[in-house]
């Protein structure tokens, strides 16, 4: 109601094709790059929800922070993938063995893995209404599986934890305190590590604060924008 509100495709999704070896996640900063130039945002609040935020990451890796004025980062880690030394990744250990296993299942199955993973984008044991959770399912299922994979794969290979001390921008951190994808200690290392971050917590919500708890979500985000 009260902002200017651009939301692309991102390349690979929905309507915005590309072929699969133009997908990875630095071509899908690109892309946003493009976006923000063509549509001349001036200072965009960039608001990254799970590999979205990977995408302002690299983003901002590529492309500094003087275009833009602020960033919003919705339950995501900067490493998915877990090993020594590191385990603020996906849940319960999830490792690169494991990616792989995901990105095979993506590739050869993608309706049935999309329906299996739908249900892990909310809090667990709260199952969204008919209505939004038949939007969500059909959503996902008309991505195809192949750029699925190949974005995935890409995402992988990312770590960004050496770019959390150069992000000498606003920041604001939200996350559900029951996300089946990350823990809440994710959150917390993510804020404590990037200089002057504000953190939010929705306690009821999971991966999907913005479908679960629309109007917290809302309130949050408005209260990040409108103190800059």
């Amino acid at each position: 109601r009260d902002f200017r509100l651009v939301i692309p495709d991102l390349p690979g999704h929905r309507r915005s094709w590309a072929p699969l070896n133009e997908l990875s996640i630095a071509r899908l900063a690109t892309g946003l790059r493009s976006v923000i130039v063509e549509h001349r945002l001036d200072k965009p609040i960039l608001i990254g929800w799970s590999m979205g935020a990977m995408v302002a990451f690299d983003y901002i890796a590529q492309f500094g922070t003087e275009r833009i004025g602020g960033l919003v980062i919705e339950d995501m880690t900067v490493k998915i993938t877990n090993e020594p030394g590191w385990r603020f990744g996906i849940r319960n250990g999830f490792d690169t063995a494991q990616s792989a296993a995901a990105v095979t299942a993506m590739r050869e199955d993608w309706a049935g893995y999309s329906q299996n993973a739908m249900p892990r984008l909310f809090a667990r044991g709260r199952i969204p209404d008919a209505q939004l959770g038949s939007w969500v399912a059909a959503e996902i299922a008309r991505n195809d599986g192949l750029a699925m994979a190949a974005l995935w794969q890409s995402m992988a290979e990312q770590d960004y934890r050496p770019l959390l001390s150069q992000l000498a921008l606003p920041v604001l951190v939200l996350h559900g305190g029951e996300s089946q994808l990350y823990e809440s200690a994710v959150g917390q290392w993510m804020a404590a590590n990037i200089a002057g971050a504000r953190r939010c917590c929705f306690d009821n919500a999971g991966h999907s604060p913005h479908l679960e708890v629309p109007a917290a979500y809302n309130r949050a985000l408005t209260d990040f924008i409108t103190s800059l």
